[in-house]
């Protein structure tokens, strides 16, 4: 019995059934995030930058509760979960 190995790439899963883009905001300050927006998937890509941009949008909202709970957090980052898959290749 003989082994072979395989090569594999990673790529971004765009299937059905794949898990969605989502969007949270991040205080750089404490590390603190607020809650996780998804992206709705779309038919064109225009529709889907626009809906890319709305759920950046409602993540940003979490800036301005986190900011009154803490007036010297003022640095904050997005942050953007995008799924990724592993695509089985050829043969060595």
């Amino acid at each position: 019995m003989g082994y072979r190995f395989r090569r594999f790439r990673v790529e971004a899963d765009c299937e059905p059934d794949a898990e969605p883009q989502a969007h949270a905001m991040q205080c750089a300050v404490c590390g603190e995030s607020g809650p996780p927006v998804e992206v709705e998937k779309q038919n064109t890509p225009e529709t889907q930058e626009k809906a890319d941009r709305e759920a950046q949008a409602a993540a940003a909202t979490w800036v301005g509760e986190h900011r009154s709970d803490n007036r010297e957090h003022l640095t904050y980052r997005l942050v953007t979960s995008v799924p990724y898959r592993i695509v089985p290749g050829e043969w060595l």
